[in-house]
């Protein structure tokens, strides 16, 4: 588990133009959603983005620091909102957590390797879950799960109950789900060529895009 430090300030409730005059000063407004009560607030973008693009970076556990606030608070990601043209982080939404309880949250899925159904076969890597539903104390989040798939062969299919967590994070989701497989290349579609007219070429075989699956690291 990995944690963040936020600082900010307090702010007041008040219309878009407060709003946006703070993200010209490179700040993202925002809200904790308490144990108790809520608090508006303000932080720097740069520190938002240096937490995001970390690993697993979108459900690390933020202590936040605001000044005018009277206490330090645990929280996680909530809703992040991002300007649709431009990228600019444009709100944040914190949820605050009781660290002596257990979270229940989407984990990532990290393949690692490259199958041999696919470097020796041709095989092609088929994924189904990208993430895994978990359910684990606030120390003990995983960045990510990771899943070596260096041995699978062509045919092979993997499956949640095939996948190895610390025993202090138990996996939610059913246990005979597919995660991913290695499966033969289909083949493209052969038109009919009309009568009279010379016999096309040979289509080659397609393959299907690994979309989802992770190189090593």
């Amino acid at each position: 588990m990995s944690e963040d430090v936020l600082s900010g300030s307090l702010r007041q409730a008040g219309r878009k133009g407060p709003a946006r005059q703070l993200r010209r000063e490179g700040l993202v407004p925002g809200v904790v959603y308490g144990q108790g009560d809520n608090v508006m607030f303000s932080a720097p973008a740069k520190e938002l983005l240096k937490i995001l693009k970390a690993k697993g970076g979108s459900h690390h556990i933020i202590r936040t620091k605001f000044t005018g606030d009277k206490r330090e608070r645990a929280a996680m990601i909530k809703k992040l909102d991002v300007h649709p043209i431009t990228d600019e982080l444009t709100h944040l939404d914190l949820m605050e957590i009781d660290i002596n309880k257990p979270l229940r949250l989407k984990v990532e899925l990290e393949f690692v390797g490259t199958a041999r159904g696919v470097k020796e076969k041709g095989g092609v890597l088929k994924v189904y879950l990208k993430k895994l539903d978990v359910e684990c104390m606030p120390s003990d989040i995983p960045d990510a799960i990771t899943v070596s798939i260096t041995n699978m062969d062509l045919g092979e299919v993997l499956h949640v109950k095939d996948i190895k967590t610390d025993a202090k994070v138990k996996i939610l989701n059913d246990a005979d789900a597919a995660v991913i497989s290695i499966v033969v290349p289909s083949a493209a579609p052969v038109e009919t060529a009309p009568t009279g007219a010379p016999e096309p070429a040979a289509t080659p075989a397609t393959v299907e895009s690994a979309k989802g699956a992770k190189p090593a690291k």
